[in-house]
């Protein structure tokens, strides 16, 4: 799979948008359809970003969001499952929606992706504000 940064952009942002500290996924994965046009609402490519995601911990489940294993075909959605996105995922987040880092970032795994983004964002916050 290839990571999108852009559709890791879109989940954050939906997080961060929402008026409660968390988001049930179901609400999540039907707005995250409807903003990126998908025609299911958990097809692979959104599931596989949600584990990114939540391997990079940008997002944090709140109890089990899908179930998974050998007794499965594919991660099947659970009931009333809930998400939240972290402080670390705010602040990719942040970095995401600098155009300059976006570009500098895109090509790389997204572990490394958001090491480098806080890091690229905290020196161009720290030159803007005169801090060395």
């Amino acid at each position: 799979m290839k990571q999108d940064f852009e559709l890791i952009k879109i989940m954050l942002q939906t997080l961060a948008d929402d008026e409660n500290f968390y988001m049930l996924l179901d609400t999540f994965a039907k707005q995250i359809q409807e903003k990126t046009n998908a025609i299911d609402t958990f097809n692979d490519k959104f599931i596989g970003h949600f584990f990114l995601a939540k391997d990079s911990k940008l997002i944090e489940e709140l109890g089990p969001c899908f179930f998974v294993g050998p007794q499965y075909s594919k991660p099947l959605p659970a009931n009333r499952a809930k998400l939240r996105i972290t402080s670390q995922g705010l602040h990719f987040l942040e970095a995401l929606k600098n155009d300059g880092i976006f570009h500098k970032i895109k090509n790389f795994s997204i572990n490394l992706a958001v090491d480098m983004g806080k890091d690229i964002l905290t020196s161009l916050t720290c030159k803007s504000l005169g801090i060395d």
